[in-house]
């Protein structure tokens, strides 16, 4: 039996009741499988595999863009670092969700999904103090908890640049459209960022609002 921390989450692997060469994988108290083959080193290493990938590949909010359809479930996280969503997706404090669920549901956040989330906001969804226990999902009923502090500095931080791109106006945004037809698309796509990128996650890549991605060439 293993039971350590890695990148701020839990894992435990366990020995499988009854199956010896199976281990029993569970991430800050979810149980991922019960019968996993293999040993409990391997085990903590598969663990610390897919950690890695999830962070190398932008973290909360950014990873199912770039692993399509994986890893957007809090478990995944760091307890008290991520923010999630009302799909259940975990975020960056004061982030969004890129998965293709989220930004098709939602394609222009005319759903609030780039709306400033409150710093006081609960530690598990979006709704503050007053009136949470009539307004929180009746599927997830919790009480209110108090946020972290690196909650509060995200959403913080993620409010003060929506309001500083407020200001900018009718600013021209990034006109770059990809050179190729892509399959599923009625048209190619188009770079949804300002001309600069200075809101873009990575700079040097140009992103449509689906997520499809292609090198950015600078100006």
């Amino acid at each position: 039996m293993i039971r350590t921390t890695y990148r701020g989450r839990e894992v435990k692997v366990l020995a499988a009741r009854g199956k010896p060469f199976h281990r029993k994988l569970v991430i800050n108290g979810y149980t991922i499988h019960h019968g996993w083959q293999g040993d409990d080193a391997q085990g903590l290493d598969w663990f610390r595999l897919i950690i890695d990938k999830i962070e190398n590949s932008g973290g909360a909010g950014m990873v199912a863009m770039l692993i399509p359809g994986q890893y957007t479930e809090p478990h995944w996280y760091e307890p008290g670092a991520i923010d999630i969503n009302p799909a259940g997706h975990a975020t960056q404090p004061g982030g969004v969700c890129m998965c293709s669920r989220c930004v098709i549901d939602d394609p222009c956040g005319g759903k609030a999904r780039y709306a400033p989330l409150a710093p006081d906001a609960c530690r598990y969804c979006h709704q503050g103090p007053d009136g949470h226990k009539h307004d929180v999902d009746f599927l997830n009923p919790h009480r209110y908890t108090e946020p972290t502090e690196v909650q509060r500095i995200g959403r913080q931080a993620a409010a003060d640049r929506i309001s500083q791109l407020d200001e900018d106006g009718d600013e021209a945004t990034c006109d770059a459209i990809y050179p190729e037809q892509v399959r599923g698309y009625l048209g190619r796509p188009h770079c949804l960022y300002f001309a600069d990128h200075r809101d873009a996650h990575d700079p040097d890549f140009h992103y449509d609002h689906r997520g499809f991605r292609w090198p950015r060439k600078a100006a």
